[in-house]
């Protein structure tokens, strides 16, 4: 469930804190569990107060450019490089002032970066429209602003990092990069070239941590009364006490809560709430919510949760108590520290149970977005990888087609364009991750001609949609 930006929270105090670093030249890495505000705290970056703060801290103008790289047509230098300078060419129709032969200038490097058949040609492209900007106007800064930046680490070419890193280094105050990302960059690994873009990041990186309770309530008031509905001060209570500051899981409560208790007079609050806490957790918008908060965790992240909740501080040292309160997933709340929300807790303690008694074979939990083989769960699956998978299982004992594959994994707009050659690579990639051995593969079997096909025997599900 994706969380309505104008409904969200204030993020000023963590636009100030990533400014100070901004105003002496650092790129900041702004880490953050899933929906808890990464994306909303970039776009307040970009409006046009936070570029006069900037002035006002180093006597420099700036360009603040938004970059939702969830917008890349594809996982290529290419997309990136386009995405990138299309956000600048909308940030430039939106400035104050008209810079005509500056967007000239960008828009014609953009168009080489999407129309050049040549490799060597596109970054060039890119980096010559960077340079523009920074040229146009001397005192003037640019700071890219990279949201859902994790795709984008693990899928891109490394040399493209190497490239963004050169381009820093020319302009070392003048250039700064903000990324937002669900795990800190140190955690995605890669070679030389992505350590050298990580070594931007080092000096700072900024966690966002669950919604203080006045923001939370903030947030709960303001969907209730989107719906023309009331707050009452137990279903506060109640929501903050399920959710935490968690945005998507605020808003997930909130929607059972009115949805349970629609249209029935105040009185029987109580009992409603009492209703919303049997149905909250196997509904799907919390299951969702949930699921991708989990899937998205290191695994030693989570394994230092399902320890919490199951003994308390007793479970977990004193470093891994450390570093779950810089993630938010452990609060202080003055009195003793715990995990940020009720429903967390829940589900971790329902995750280890789950794993005490994991079965042999292929095990897919939709909800928490996990893949197991053999009791071990398999860390490494890329998006496309895990797409095929749920299309797989989706379809256990069926054939799946390659107009099927295509149209699940990459999209239908790309029916006429994906061979069967990639295909058969992306097939071999994901049995390579779940077989033992696979020249003789055991879970997804090959229909020569037709296709491929998941085996049931050897398949366990469970989560949503699951039998």
């Amino acid at each position: 469930m994706s969380s309505d930006s104008h409904l969200m929270p204030d993020r000023s105090h963590d636009v100030g804190a990533i400014l100070d670093r901004l105003a002496v030249g650092q790129s900041v890495s702004v880490v953050g569990l899933s929906n808890f505000g990464k994306s909303t705290l970039l776009r307040q970056m970009a409006e046009p107060a936070v570029a006069r703060r900037y002035e006002a801290l180093t006597g420099r103008a700036v360009m603040l450019v938004y970059v939702d790289c969830n917008r890349m047509l594809e996982m290529s230098a290419r997309g990136l490089y386009e995405v990138i300078l299309r956000a600048t060419l909308e940030a430039l129709d939106r400035a104050p002032v008209p810079r005509v032969a500056l967007k000239h200038a960008v828009a014609a490097h953009y168009q080489t970066v999407i129309e050049s058949p040549g490799a060597f040609a596109v970054p060039l492209a890119f980096n010559d429209a960077i340079i523009a900007l920074l040229h146009d106007q001397p005192q003037q800064d640019v700071v890219l602003l990279l949201d859902e930046f994790d795709a984008v680490l693990t899928g891109l070419d490394e040399r493209v990092f190497l490239n963004m890193r050169a381009l820093k280094d020319k302009y070392v105050e003048r250039l700064n990069y903000v990324t937002a990302t669900l795990k800190p960059p140190s955690a995605v690994g890669g070679g030389d070239d992505l350590g050298e873009f990580f070594e931007l990041f080092a000096a700072y990186k900024h966690y966002l941590v669950p919604l203080s309770p006045e923001k939370a309530t903030e947030l709960a008031v303001g969907i209730f009364e989107q719906a023309n509905d009331r707050l009452e001060p137990a279903e506060r209570d109640y929501i903050l006490e399920q959710a935490g500051g968690h945005p998507g899981l605020i808003q997930a409560v909130a929607y059972v809560v009115m949805e349970i208790e629609s249209g029935a007079p105040a009185q029987y609050t109580q009992q409603a709430l009492s209703m919303a806490g049997d149905a909250l957790e196997n509904h799907r918008l919390v299951r969702t919510e949930l699921g991708k908060l989990w899937k998205h965790l290191l695994p030693a992240e989570r394994d230092a949760v399902m320890r919490f909740a199951a003994r308390g501080v007793a479970g977990v040292a004193e470093i891994e108590q450390r570093d779950l309160l810089l993630r938010g997933l452990l609060v202080d709340d003055g009195n003793q520290l715990r995990l940020f929300a009720g429903l967390f807790e829940n589900y971790a303690r329902r995750q280890s149970l789950v794993q005490q008694d994991m079965p042999d074979g292929v095990r897919v939990d939709i909800d928490a977005g996990t893949v197991w083989v053999h009791g071990s769960e398999v860390e490494s699956l890329t998006e496309l990888e895990y797409r095929l998978l749920l299309l797989l299982y989706g379809r256990l004992d069926k054939i799946c087609d390659k107009a099927q594959i295509v149209e699940a994994v990459w999209g239908q707009e790309y029916l006429g364009d994906v061979d069967d050659a990639r295909i058969e690579k992306l097939v071999s990639r994901l049995r390579a991750k779940l077989e033992i051995d696979p020249a003789n593969p055991r879970f997804i079997s090959t229909v020569r001609g037709r296709g491929y096909r998941l085996n049931r025997s050897n398949v366990e599900v469970s989560g949503i949609g699951s039998s």
